[in-house]
């Protein structure tokens, strides 16, 4: 058996135990000195006790406010597939780029920006200004701003090689006062 210092050691506030009365596995929250108390329900394995313990980390760093989850590049395909779905209705095929990725998870947004607000930003966007982006000529750019998220994601208008429309999305970031040159489509 783990002395208490052990426990500390392990970086976690969690450890799993088995009750000898009902030789079930209890995850255990440690609630100062020496004192632990069970925080879950009985397991009927070690596995899953450990498992719901490393879950419940997560949950505690949720709960104070620190996650900050990026924007995968899985995600980021799922963004593509919902607003090429979209702006298919008007012949637009939606692309990043790879910097796309790299600022969509920069510490300089202020505020982490996340799959909820690309989502907005691509509906909100169809919804307004579709018709009149598939309008545009090929090598027009413009900024998509979200005026109350912050976000402002410049593009570019390409032709592909099927004679497609692509809508790239050069990059993306959280600003107030984001000043461009290029016309700026708000949502």
């Amino acid at each position: 058996m783990k002395t208490f210092t052990q426990y500390l050691e392990e970086a976690s506030k969690y450890i799993v135990s088995k009750n000898p009365h009902d030789k079930k596995w209890y995850v255990m929250g440690h609630v100062g000195k020496n004192k632990w108390m069970p925080v879950s329900n009985g397991f009927k394995n070690k596995a899953q006790a450990q498992k719901w313990a490393k879950s419940q980390d997560k949950v505690d760093i949720a709960a104070r406010g620190e996650i900050s989850e990026d924007v995968s590049k899985s995600d980021l395909n799922q963004i593509e597939k919902y607003a090429d779905k979209l702006f298919a209705a008007v012949g637009i095929d939606v692309e990043f780029t790879r910097h796309f990725l790299d600022r969509v998870n920069d510490d300089r947004n202020e505020k982490p920006i996340n799959t909820a607000e690309l989502i907005r930003l691509f509906r909100l966007t169809y919804k307004k200004y579709g018709k009149k982006i598939a309008k545009m000529s090929p090598d027009a750019q413009a900024v998509i701003h979200d005026m109350e998220t912050d976000v402002n994601m410049p593009f570019v208008l390409n032709l592909d090689k099927n004679g497609m429309l692509d809508l790239v999305a050069k990059t993306v970031m959280r600003k107030k006062d984001f000043k461009t040159s290029n016309q700026k489509l708000e949502v």
